[in-house]
């Protein structure tokens, strides 16, 4: 099996007991050769297509090939870290890292790559400010503890005083920081509208801070290199491959199996990405954790007849540079898992 999902991979034509038998490391006919394919087929492992005497690996033969076959291939060195050294000179902002981090795997492994932003509902906020431009006029600025920098420009309905202004972030600094995104209620925002008394600046504060909190709790999903799916013969019709493209652009979010939890590296193949056009594709996902932010996942997606090893590698690799990339750009000395 493991020797037929090999040469599939390389050539992308159903495989036949005569080009097994010519392989030197296996030294059996073409008729004990064609048993065992045989066999493999009726156990499931195997798909004999209409058009070809040879056989192509099922599903559920990656699935045991990536599970207890395959083994381990390491990249090349220095090529994935030169491109995470030069992507921390063009990013600041975590979403747009992430964003960058899917592009790069997309660039390197030459497969559509899918980066999910860390689900971060356990952010604290950090520090509020309430920086005054005119009566009526206000810049509202939030820090999480990640580093992260937010900030609206707001009107008021009738005017703030200085002094307003000063008390309402004196209130919202000894009220909501130190409180994760998730303990931000409008409970808790009732205390601070009784702190700071009525004032204009209270409802766009509430209505901003509303924003922030759907903002950061929601994961991103970001898609890059989809055109590079064209390429493989497994897309060569139009129509299946503009199913495929228009289903991943729509549905997005529904590119992570939500029925899986990311732990290292996992692989959806076929039929395990849900009944969907994804059903005829595989997708290696990476999990990346940074601390007290949160966990993403950044990963590749293309036909089931993929280089597993190889990618998972190179994939693994790349999330464990963007660990640290992360945890250096964004995260106090103490916060990251280094």
């Amino acid at each position: 099996l493991k020797a037929i999902i090999g040469d599939y991979i390389r050539t992308a034509e159903p495989v036949g007991s005569k080009t097994l038998a010519a392989r030197p490391e296996l030294r059996f006919s073409s008729a004990t050769i064609r048993n065992e394919m045989s066999e493999l087929e009726d156990m499931g492992y195997l798909e004999k297509p209409h058009t070809s005497a040879g056989r192509i690996p099922s599903p559920a033969g990656y699935r045991l090939y990536v599970d207890e076959l395959m083994g381990t291939d390491e990249p090349t060195e220095g090529s994935d870290e030169t491109a995470l050294e030069q992507m921390r000179g063009k990013v600041r902002e975590l979403d747009r890292l992430v964003q960058e981090a899917g592009r790069l795997v997309s660039t390197l492994t030459d497969y559509a790559s899918v980066a999910v932003t860390p689900y971060m509902n356990h952010t604290v906020l950090k520090q509020f400010e309430i920086v005054s431009v005119d009566h009526v006029t206000f810049v509202i600025v939030v820090v999480t503890d990640a580093g992260v920098v937010k900030n609206k420009l707001v009107h008021t309905a009738a005017e703030v005083s200085k002094e307003e202004a000063e008390l309402l972030t004196y209130v919202l600094n000894q009220t909501l920081t130190g409180l994760p995104l998730s303990h931000i209620t409008a409970e808790r925002f009732d205390i601070v509208r009784r702190a700071a008394g009525l004032s204009a600046l209270l409802a766009p504060v509430a209505e901003y801070l509303a924003e922030l909190v759907q903002e950061l709790s929601d994961q991103k999903v970001y898609l890059e290199g989809t055109s590079k799916l064209l390429r493989f013969p497994e897309y060569q019709d139009t129509r299946k491959a503009q199913t495929l493209l228009d289903y991943m652009e729509d549905e997005r979010k529904h590119l992570l199996p939500a029925t899986r939890k990311i732990d290292g590296i996992e692989f959806f193949i076929g039929p395990e990405n849900g009944e969907n056009p994804l059903s005829e594709t595989s997708a290696i996902y990476a999990k990346y954790d940074i601390g007290k932010i949160g966990q993403g996942a950044i990963g590749i997606v293309g036909p089931t007849r993929m280089d597993y090893a190889k990618l998972s590698a190179q994939l693994s690799r790349f999330a464990k540079g963007l660990n640290r990339l992360i945890a250096e750009t964004f995260l106090d000395e103490n916060d990251g898992n280094h």
